[in-house]
């Protein structure tokens, strides 16, 4: 079943790479805009390959989340930012379908003259996106950047003569620089990712990637999406809900914390209750997701991955709805979500044992919060749920694993090189 476009699946990646720094807007894809244009000028590619590049490109940043390395990365001159270059490479490498191209963000940043000197299977490619990413940091801070004196000053250190040379020549032919700075560059950009084919499990590994990146944020949160995930797939399966329905509460939770990407990590991490100004930022991320995918989504997920807050009785949030507004599978993802949240260690907490959890569903089920239906199906089924759910759960939590070891190793390796 297709249940997003390929066109919306990037789309939702991009209005979300927008969020994660005000800094950053239109970052990615002003880079992307810019490699795309090179190497098409070079003309020694296949489009499938270009725009497999390209998507590389506007992702070249979806590691960075941590302000004191975003005010590096917005420098021309920098140093240390290896952090979002790492965990980018890890997450294209482990998560995404671009695991052959994760070579690329890893040493955007390097500098021509070491970069040549590594084995790196996408070396041209690499030196370009550090080139494009580059010209964007300049841009960035003034629309009338001497380009000339820049590349003369830094050619054959930190960007090739090669490299130089074919964005002087690509930016001659099809106005790069003119482009972005009239804004015209995104509606081209529009019809170069409406070229874009993904196959069904691509779309969903995308959106995974993504959504993984944004836990990955707090340690706390790494594994709650795939938790709850997991938790309403099973439900759904018991409760026998048609292929649809069970579809579109699959993505419907995949995507239902979206809205965190501009959730503040030391909120995420705060080791107590939050304070009353807190809690407000934190439930912000519900109209952050309704934001994100409103336009992009099939409306019925939309509604199940906005609603996961929302109360029987009315006393949930965004929007105060009640019973008689939500149906069976927005009603799954809250129980689910609950039940996630409590089986998760948290900054301020213990995972609970079951017992804990049974108790604390029952509960709300009976002071008319959740569906009682729901609870007591989860109830009754736990173990076999919590069996299937550690099942799905296991690989992603050795891939997570084994990306803080891969990340602390790779950390070690590029600050040498620097």
């Amino acid at each position: 079943m297709d249940i997003i476009s390929s066109k919306n699946v990037i789309n939702i990646i991009r209005k979300t790479l927008n969020l994660i720094d005000d800094r950053l807007i239109h970052h990615g894809e002003r880079v992307s805009y810019i490699l795309n244009k090179m190497l098409l000028y070079e003309n020694k590619y296949t489009e499938k390959q270009i725009l497999s590049y390209t998507v590389t490109a506007l992702l070249h940043d979806i590691g960075a989340y941590k302000n004191e390395e975003l005010d590096k990365m917005i420098q021309f001159e920098t140093d240390d930012v290896w952090r979002h270059s790492i965990y980018g490479y890890l997450f294209l490498k482990y998560l995404s379908p671009l695991a052959d191209m994760a070579d690329i963000v890893l040493y955007h940043h390097l500098d021509y003259f070491i970069l040549s000197e590594l084995n790196c299977p996408h070396e041209v490619i690499a030196g370009y996106l550090n080139l494009a990413d580059r010209i964007d940091i300049c841009l960035m801070h003034s629309k009338n950047v001497d380009f000339d004196r820049l590349f003369l000053e830094y050619g054959q250190v930190k960007f090739s003569k090669e490299v130089i040379d074919t964005f002087k020549k690509a930016d001659k032919e099809l106005h790069i620089l003119s482009n972005i700075r009239n804004n015209t560059y995104l509606e081209e950009l529009n019809r170069i990712f409406e070229k874009i084919i993904f196959t069904p499990k691509e779309k969903e590994e995308f959106l995974k990637m993504l959504i993984y990146s944004i836990d990955f944020r707090s340690e706390y949160t790494v594994m709650h999406t795939i938790t709850t995930v997991s938790i309403a797939d099973e439900i759904g399966k018991i409760m026998r809900l048609g292929e649809y329905d069970r579809n579109i509460l699959h993505y419907g939770a995949l995507l239902h914390d979206i809205g965190k990407i501009t959730t503040p990590v030391p909120i995420l991490e705060a080791p107590r209750k939050l304070t009353p100004e807190e809690m407000k930022i934190m439930k912000n991320h519900v109209w952050m997701s309704e934001y994100i995918l409103k336009d992009y989504i099939n409306k019925d997920i939309l509604e199940i991955a906005i609603r996961h807050h929302e109360k029987l009785d009315g006393s949930g949030y965004h929007r105060k709805l009640t019973g008689k507004d939500l149906n069976v599978s927005q009603r799954i993802l809250a129980v689910a979500d609950i039940i996630s949240a409590l089986c998760g260690k948290r900054s301020y907490k213990d995972t609970f044992h079951k017992e804990t959890v049974l108790n604390i569903i029952s509960k709300d089920s009976a002071a008319g919060k959740i569906c009682p239906e729901i609870v007591k199906c989860a109830v009754r089924y736990f173990d076999e749920i919590m069996d299937n759910v550690y099942r799905d759960t296991y690989e992603p939590l050795n891939i997570y694993t084994d990306m803080k070891i891969k990340y602390n190793d790779l950390y070690k390796k590029l600050y040498s090189l620097n």
